[in-house]
């Protein structure tokens, strides 16, 4: 779930942070950092992942411990993520899920080397969605609409 960041020597997420680590509080608690597993899988195929999920931390405590090993404070998680952190203060269900590659699958069936020639409307290396022109400006009376402010 861990590893030490090369550069700065910090603990750090080793993929999904939201993930449940193996082992649950007692795991963040007693092993060190670097050990504890979370469970996350993917199915690979010569190399291209096909599919990717995790069992989803469901529980607060253990997403504020495991944040923390990361060097988040509570404030931080408050602020960045406040749409599951206020979710789990009423509680949630285990949960888990997995998302199929179904384009990353026509890739490698199709014998292309970029899934954005099977993918209906790529977008380019911008993010930008040339043939729809995506995204788009939006106006200041848009954001009001759904209570959103650029800073």
């Amino acid at each position: 779930m861990f590893e030490q960041d090369e550069e700065s020597g910090q603990i750090i997420f080793t993929h999904n942070p939201f993930s449940m680590p193996q082992g649950g509080m007692q795991a963040l608690l007693e092993k060190d950092p670097c050990d504890i597993l979370a469970y996350q899988y993917d199915i690979v195929c010569n190399g291209v992942e096909l599919s990717s999920g995790a069992v989803r931390n469901h529980d607060l405590d253990i997403m504020i411990k495991a944040f923390s090993i990361a060097g988040y404070t509570e404030d931080d998680l408050k602020e960045k993520f406040s749409s599951l952190y206020n979710a789990f203060q009423y509680g949630a269900p285990p949960h888990a899920g997995m998302a199929p590659g179904v384009d990353r699958m026509i890739m490698l069936l199709t014998e292309e080397e970029n899934i954005r020639e099977v993918i209906a409307f790529p977008m380019n290396s911008n993010a930008q969605d040339v043939l729809l022109g995506a995204p788009g400006e939006v106006s200041e009376q848009q954001l009001r609409e759904v209570h959103i402010k650029l800073r």
